[in-house]
């Protein structure tokens, strides 16, 4: 029988090289969307996640990324930090998105899987609630993984990266404009979730198919606007693999640290401090028929505090096919 393979997703944070592209603001040490490359140090420490995450020290087989800065930028990390298990030629893709940054999204697999039909949707118009003709902040990138001989396939991967609540408002100088920033945000929110569940409705069967959901999506499991993907009765009747992991807790936000929550940052306080906020905002929200081959054991790797990213890898596995 076939061992187990692991599925995860991990929000890389600012995944840039040392070479300055010239066709890029994003990867400028200056400006507006100045990035800084993530250091030797850091991106070991994000790849030694993926490679050895705690549970049985073993690699994780599929994973979703978000915040890369280009697919050469990836295949540096893959080759020089995670290790040779995930090949360039059979189980590394990432695409150019919509983000300003630079930012984009990817999925690296290791050689017991292939990677087949890739698809991007960021060229996609919808409405949003308000009316406005939108399109995704990044993309919904759909990756579908073979087995290691192509001859069938194991599942389909929609990776995305959802609408942040970053405002550039402060929150104490100007309460209401900061409030108004944050609604805004939800409605685009709102919007990439529910074009996310048509992506998925035109792509795959969602009641027999072999299909996760996964990437960072900005938001925690009570939000309205991820209610599309993560409410008890969406209409995919996706399963959060996070679920899995016991958490007595269900508060969206924490001053500690939980088994479940995949970010963290310092929030402000009115009074110049910062308090340590703990929430889970990245997903594996796995279809019927692939949740079905859930074994239960499921993980988010967010200890310690400091690891390269301010996000952390949730991974979940299940039995082969």
């Amino acid at each position: 029988m076939a061992r187990p393979f692991r599925i995860g997703t991990y929000n890389v944070q600012n995944l840039f090289d040392r070479f300055d592209d010239p066709y890029s603001v994003g990867d400028d040490t200056y400006g507006m969307y100045r990035t800084r490359p993530k250091s030797r140090a850091h991106a070991f420490d994000v790849a030694s996640r993926i490679r050895r995450n705690g549970v049985g020290r073993r690699s994780v087989d599929v994973v979703g990324l978000q915040e890369l800065e280009s697919f050469g930028a990836l295949l540096d990390f893959v080759q020089g930090s995670v290790g040779p298990h995930y090949g360039p030629r059979t189980g590394v893709v990432s695409l150019p998105s919509n983000d300003p940054r630079g930012i984009d999204l990817g999925l690296i697999c290791t050689d017991r899987f292939r990677i087949g039909r890739i698809v991007s949707h960021r060229f996609e118009k919808f409405r949003r609630a308000d009316g406005v003709l939108y399109q995704f902040g990044r993309d919904c990138l759909q990756v579908e993984l073979l087995d290691a001989d192509r001859e069938s396939l194991v599942l389909t991967a929609f990776v995305c990266h959802l609408k942040s609540k970053y405002t550039g408002i402060d929150p104490f100088e100007d309460p209401g404009g900061y409030a108004r920033a944050q609604a805004l945000n939800t409605v685009k929110r709102r919007a990439e979730a529910e074009h996310v569940v048509d992506v998925v409705r035109r792509a795959v069967d969602p009641a027999t198919d072999r299909f996760v959901v996964m990437g960072d999506l900005n938001d925690t499991p009570d939000s309205e606007a991820l209610a599309p993907l993560v409410a008890p009765a969406n209409p995919l009747g996706l399963a959060d693999a996070a679920t899995l992991i016991d958490q007595a807790d269900d508060a969206p936000t924490s001053a500690v640290r939980r088994a479940r929550d995949t970010h963290v940052w310092d929030r402000p306080q009115a009074d110049g401090t910062r308090r340590a906020e703990w929430a889970q905002i990245d997903y594996l929200l796995c279809s019927p028929a692939l949740w079905a081959l859930r074994t239960g054991v499921a993980d988010v790797v967010n200890s310690p505090k400091e690891q390269g990213s301010d996000h952390y890898l949730h991974w979940a596995e299940f039995a082969m096919p």
